[in-house]
């Protein structure tokens, strides 16, 4: 599986990355918006994880292009914010996107979503398959 992690703080993008990474997973590093963007037309990952306050794009207005273009429209999407106000949260939810605090524990937050992902993936990877 292939996770976009758009993110300004390096830390954290390298913490996660790593984790993702353990796990077998290939981890590709944006630190800006609308990098986010190009990366994610240029490699279509199998998941897109955002923050919402990143330079050169905020990550709901990332979200929300990528859910407009055709071919990319179909990729969960995680954002992974500092923000807790409820316009942010009910934002995300009208969007159909996955929320998750930035906390400590933010890792045991995603990653079950990330195996989830992962599992759908490989469903229909069996599926294709199946259909040869």
């Amino acid at each position: 599986m292939k996770v976009l992690i758009a993110d300004d703080d390096a830390d954290l993008t390298n913490a996660l990355a790593m984790r993702c990474r353990q796990r077998g997973w290939t981890a590709i590093i944006v630190h800006e918006g609308f990098a986010a963007l190009a990366a994610a037309r240029a490699e279509r990952p199998d998941v897109v994880c955002l923050d919402v306050e990143m330079p050169s794009g905020r990550g709901l207005a990332v979200s929300e292009m990528l859910q407009t273009d055709g071919d990319l429209c179909t990729i969960p999407m995680i954002i992974l914010t500092g923000r807790k106000d409820s316009n942010t949260i009910r934002r995300c939810h009208e969007l159909g996107l996955y929320y998750v605090l930035k906390c400590p524990d933010s890792w045991e937050r995603i990653e079950p979503l990330l195996e989830e992902f992962a599992e759908r993936l490989k469903q229909r990877q069996a599926a294709f398959l199946e259909s040869l």
